[in-house]
């Protein structure tokens, strides 16, 4: 699940690399919907290397969102 991953991410020293096509994808998802700043390989093009620049601003109030709605 993406916002699984995005909770991984904001545990990890950026940049960060990511290798498998399961975490690419939801790489895709995170950064369409503007969570993270990231550099992704086209679809087709045989890469399999996400890089992970940046948690955004809404990346970020997203997770205190859920942290916050998790311990209510």
């Amino acid at each position: 699940m993406p916002m699984e991953l995005l909770r991984e991410l904001v545990r990890r020293p950026l940049p960060c690399t990511l290798t498998s096509e399961a975490d690419i994808d939801r790489l895709r998802v995170l950064r369409a919907a503007g969570y993270i700043v990231a550099m992704l390989p086209r679809p087709g093009s045989g890469s399999e290397l996400g890089r992970v620049l940046a948690i955004t601003a809404q990346g970020r109030e997203l997770l205190a969102q859920l942290q916050e709605n998790a311990s209510a």
